[in-house]
């Protein structure tokens, strides 16, 4: 069943006044840097955190009498699970979420806060969405796709709608894909209204089923996980595969460390939070920028409900990359003093001593020296160049890991 401008169309009719419209700002700073007009669509600003509202409350809102009273359930770890336990909450409709045994205990209690009953089922994906299946038909419960679903694209298309209203003489638009629901939804709206417009998606290497799809090439299942699992799907779906395949441009992949540094620079710059899935397109225009340069792109900020201990891991990480966090050897003679003076003149450089290691056993060239192991707080590549030159000026052998 394909979708079209007119379901969008409607589905933004239905939306009006229960969703954030959010906005899409043009950022000085990242135009300058990227060599664009650019603007950012800020869906990590609705109410659950991500754009998984939109299709999850238009679906919601065309239920039948019966099929609301017996209510709806649905199988996910994530922001379709959050969208569809609040608005079934607040529409009045039970709803059932099931999640696989290994899902993080605070997304579990975050869809319970919403007024789900949630369900934890199954080790791999299969296994949870075959229970999901048999306990919608054993219950009479409907069964809310995240992203298969004709309604659930429609919904999420209202994303296209607005960034065409609030974006003249756009150039290019970049989504992220996962199942396609998003980027299907909005494709049909943009190409329905501007179809001049570009429209780009974008997967993580590690999860890119999607893009092979759409390119036909063959998909080779990922070993390891990714930032973004927001957009870790095996397979886009039947229904929203075709609609990409007429409605979206371009298809680009972004690397791990790709996503990681636009989830460090949204932050540090527009002071923005986003997760992996949310961050993937401005990831794609940095690593893609050739493609981009001095066109007016908008790209969608999908969703911000990162993990807080995988935050704190890019953050640190981000510092190392930017040179604000270094990490040194400095081979010592093993003496009394020794450690209190290369102490005193990291002080002179101005250098702050994060984490220090004195390390006798595993280092050092011979018994009578030792290693010792430094994290230091920099401003910058050129001041780590100044200190690696003072130390070797006052005779220390340093080793700079990076």
């Amino acid at each position: 069943m394909a979708v079209t401008l007119t379901d969008v169309e409607g589905a933004a009719s239905r939306l009006r006044g229960q969703i954030v419209e959010t906005p899409c700002v043009r950022s000085e700073t990242l135009s300058r840097v990227t060599d664009t007009d650019l603007f950012l669509k800020f869906e990590n600003l609705q109410f659950t955190s991500s754009f998984k509202e939109r299709g999850a409350l238009n679906c919601l809102l065309q239920l039948t009498p019966d099929e609301t009273s017996h209510g709806v359930i649905a199988m996910s770890a994530g922001n379709h699970a959050q969208a569809l336990a609040y608005h079934g909450s607040r529409l009045g409709i039970p709803t059932t979420i099931v999640m696989p045994r290994s899902t993080p205990n605070a997304k579990v209690e975050q869809t319970r806060v919403f007024g789900a009953d949630v369900l934890l089922h199954g080790n791999q994906f299969d296994a949870t969405r075959a229970f999901t299946e048999c306990l919608a038909e054993e219950r009479g419960l409907t069964l809310v796709h995240p992203f298969d679903d004709p309604r659930v694209i429609a919904g999420q298309g209202t994303v296209g709608l607005e960034i065409v209203d609030q974006v003249p003489d756009l150039d290019v638009a970049i989504l992220p894909v996962g199942g396609g629901g998003l980027m299907s939804g909005a494709a049909v709206a943009i190409k329905g209204r501007l179809p001049s417009v570009e429209v780009v998606g974008v997967q993580a290497e590690r999860y890119a089923t999607a893009v092979n799809a759409y390119y036909d090439r063959p998909t080779v299942e990922a070993a390891t996980g990714t930032v973004a699992e927001g957009i870790a799907v095996k397979s886009p779906g039947t229904l929203t595969l075709p609609l990409m395949m007429t409605h979206v441009d371009r298809m680009l992949t972004v690397s791990e460390e790709r996503i990681e540094q636009a989830v460090f620079d949204l932050l540090e710059i527009e002071k923005t939070v986003v997760e992996g899935a949310g961050a993937a397109a401005f990831a794609a225009l940095r690593g893609h920028a050739e493609l981009f340069r001095g066109r007016r792109v908008v790209l969608v900020l999908s969703g911000g409900n990162i993990d807080m201990m995988i935050l704190s891991s890019i953050l640190q990480r981000g510092l190392v990359r930017t040179h604000r966090l270094i990490r040194l050897g400095v081979e010592l003679p093993d003496m009394p003093g020794a450690l209190a003076a290369l102490t005193q003149v990291l002080g002179e450089l101005d250098s702050n001593i994060m984490d220090i290691s004195h390390q006798r056993t595993f280092g050092g060239s011979s018994v009578r020296t030792t290693l010792v192991d430094l994290v230091l707080q920099m401003r910058g590549e050129e001041q780590v160049e100044r200190v690696v030159e003072g130390l070797n000026h006052r005779g220390y052998e340093v080793r700079l890991y990076q």
